[in-house]
């Protein structure tokens, strides 16, 4: 057993120095340099200013287009002018389509520049200076970070001369390459429920190659399936197969975008009209079926959670036969045990009294973009099956204070569920410093065309501060990562690792543990406190070999993953509900394991007791992983951004963090003095925690049928 340990314990060292060694962490200032040009810098009454952000890029990276596509989100510019002044649409050249993992993009890489025009109210009085933010992802095929920086841009009254001619030169450049609008086409376009196409007519489109075509829509929420949606017609028109977004209510009047060809000598800017006819059968769902369809969401994990319940209550069944004078205790317990299976198990709920239900539709950056554009009140939900935290949080949404204010202020509820891989949402939530989940950000009206900044939301949501942030539009807990330092950082690890004992993912361990702690109260306090540290060992070695193992994969083998990326694989779920029902097994007595996992059970030996509480570590920490504690989000996702150094020292101390109980029952043992003697209530409370292990491996095969469907 203790080369077994040593082999191990070689082994993820080795991982961690091979981490240390391969990673490279890349600043954004290093990939992207921006220049601001003018065509004038006088401020002339209603005259048009041209204004150019000359973008360079580094090899081999890209930033999206005014339209993401499937991944990504567009690059914008949030401007600050004063009353008066107008600022016109972000013009962009032709994009280029970039294509990873099935999805498609639309994307700008190497030296490209955007160009808008300002104009000038009709009187201009005095020097005036503009804020522009420009904002964009800088992406590779492995990573995408985050750009914002703003620019200040000076005007004067009219007397001053023109602008160099070397800007002149450059803006006149950049607008000979945006796309143009060509005489010779017509078109139109369709729709029948979300599908539709594209039908447009040139003479100037026979003979070109119908694959080498590319059409990029300007509106977020028109898809186009790039592989196998464009074709020619008998009579030679080009027809454009294309698609709404799910959850898409808009009836547009025209659809935009850019055609390109390489024959072409530069884009076609393209606008069609469109008429969207309803389907021919509709179907129209009852508040109660919406409560039925909602409550089959979860059905799987009802009824295993009510067969666990169920066993619990013949479990209290059997002690309250046993147990004499407080066998009325029992029979109670196995009657609430029992209401509680019933209830779980019967297949409806009675409808809320909230007339309107919520409607949640599925997250896309094209409709977050599409609504925020139109100035609505957006809240997403960034979930997963496996993640714990975020089902605790759902039933934040159930409270009816909170149903009316999100249908009273009429916020947009959108859901972004990240069970399965989806590199998409992983970039959306790298855009706001996270890598996990659950995270909710809210977005308050805002006026047209102009983004609202966003308001974070804690890991764990209370329906008080969810309603205050939602009527309020701001919260007074600032979590952005420009506000915390290295230092603040680490301790809100240390908080979050801490608070993590008492979340539900770790609470069948902790219990066990303290159990463990008890049973050698008696003992050498040296071995004792050896216990809390081989249990802490075990905690950081997991921790370590985790981030290790994921800075290893995104920056080694270019993938994207996040925060809890291994419960997004089946076979380690499976692995996983496998190993804790055998557990939970042993501790209701069906048998023993040989060699006690978390340092309880029958009399040990030295030896094996500390490899006990080594795996306790371990173990807590592969179940620690899908609740995110509050304060922990913004730690492990600027821990994830930063060098390697810093990012294994940040989850060093998220790790302390969880361990700290445990340490300090070790080096201060007189504590035990204050918890129960052992006695033969341990081994009930044994069997009693096997029920919360049970209740863990329904939410894994729950999770795990998220997954293969």
């Amino acid at each position: 057993m203790l080369a077994s340990f040593c082999r191990f314990l070689f082994l993820s060292i080795f991982s961690l120095l091979a981490v240390f060694l391969s990673a490279q962490p890349v600043e954004v200032d290093e990939l992207i340099e921006i220049d601001v040009l003018f065509d004038s810098t006088e401020g002339k009454s209603g005259q048009g200013i041209w204004v150019a952000f000359q973008v360079r890029l580094a090899p081999h990276w890209h930033i999206y287009w005014k339209n993401a596509g499937e991944s990504g989100y567009p690059t914008t510019i949030r401007w600050e002018v004063p009353e008066g002044w107008n600022v016109g649409s972000l013009q962009f050249p032709a994009p280029y389509l970039y294509l990873y993992e099935g999805m498609s993009g639309y994307a700008l890489e190497n030296n490209f520049t955007l160009l808008t025009e300002i104009k000038a109210p009709v009187s201009v009085v005095e020097d005036i200076e503009i804020q522009a933010t420009f904002d964009a992802l800088v992406c590779n095929e492995s990573t995408c970070l985050p750009y914002e920086k703003t620019f200040s841009i000076s005007f004067n009254r009219p007397v001053q001369p023109r602008a160099e001619d070397r800007m002149l030169l450059s803006i006149e450049q950049a607008k000979s390459l945006l796309p143009m609008q060509e005489p010779s086409v017509s078109g139109s376009g369709s729709f029948v429920g979300a599908v539709g196409e594209i039908t447009l007519s040139s003479p100037l489109l026979d003979g070109l190659a119908v694959e080498e075509f590319q059409f990029f829509p300007d509106q977020p929420y028109v898809s186009i399936d790039h592989q196998a949606g464009l074709s020619f017609s008998s009579d030679g028109a080009l027809l454009i197969s294309c698609k709404l977004s799910e959850g898409d209510a808009s009836s547009p009047q025209e659809l935009k975008g850019v055609l390109t060809h390489p024959e072409f000598a530069k884009a076609w800017e393209i606008s069609v009209p469109l008429v969207k006819q309803e389907p021919s059968v509709v179907v129209t769902v009852t508040n109660n079926e919406q409560q039925v369809l909602k409550k089959n969401e979860y059905l799987l994990l009802y009824s295993l959670l009510a067969l666990v319940f169920v066993a619990m209550a013949a479990w209290a069944y059997g002690k309250a036969t046993q147990a004499g004078s407080s066998s009325k205790y029992w029979y109670l317990f196995a009657c609430c045990s029992l209401a509680g299976g019933l209830w779980l198990a019967y297949p409806n709920k009675p409808s809320s009294s909230t007339p309107n239900p919520l409607r949640w539709q599925q997250w896309s950056p094209q409709l977050q973009n599409a609504l925020i554009a139109d100035g609505k009140p957006v809240y997403i939900d960034y979930t997963a099956k496996w993640c714990l935290s975020c089902q605790v949080n759902k039933r934040v949404y159930e409270v009816d204070e909170v149903k009316d204010t999100l249908l009273d202020e009429k916020v947009e509820l959108l859901r972004a569920d990240w069970t399965q891989k989806s590199p998409q949402i992983l970039q959306s939530l790298q855009s706001y410093g996270r890598e996990g989940v659950p995270f909710n950000v809210f977005y308050p009206a805002g006026q047209e065309g102009k983004a609202s900044r966003p308001v974070y939301l804690p890991e764990i949501l209370s329906s008080d501060h969810l309603i205050k942030i939602i009527k309020t539009g701001h919260t007074q807990q600032d979590t952005s990562l420009a506000t915390n330092s290295f230092w603040t950082l680490l301790g809100l690890g240390w908080l979050g690792g801490l608070i993590l004992n008492i979340m539900p993912c770790v609470f069948p361990v902790i219990g066990l543990k303290i159990m463990s702690f008890v049973k050698q109260a008696g003992d050498d306090p040296k071995l004792i406190s050896s216990h809390g540290l081989i249990f802490t060992l075990g905690v950081l070695l997991s921790f370590w070999v985790l981030v290790g193992i994921l800075l290893l994969l995104r920056q080694g083998l270019e993938q994207q993953l996040g925060w809890g990326f291994q419960l997004q694989e089946p076979l380690f779920v499976l692995v996983l509900a496998v190993f804790l029902f055998l557990f939970g097994l042993s501790l209701s007595g069906v048998f023993e394991i040989g060699f006690s996992v978390t340092g309880v059970g029958s009399e040990l030996s030295q030896k094996s007791g500390l490899v006990g509480s080594f795996f306790s570590g371990v173990l807590a920490t592969v179940v620690a992983t899908p609740c995110m504690a509050p304060f922990l989000g913004v730690a492990v996702g600027a821990a994830l951004t930063m060098p390697t150094v810093s990012s294994f020292a940040i989850f060093t101390s998220i790790a302390i963090g969880l361990s700290t109980p445990y340490l300090l029952l070790s080096f201060y043992p007189n504590w035990l003095n204050k918890l129960p003697r052992p006695g033969a209530w341990m081994e009930t409370f044994k069997q009693f925690m096997a029920f919360p292990i049970y209740a863990t491996v329904a939410w894994l095969v729950w999770t795990l049928d998220g997954l293969i469907q």
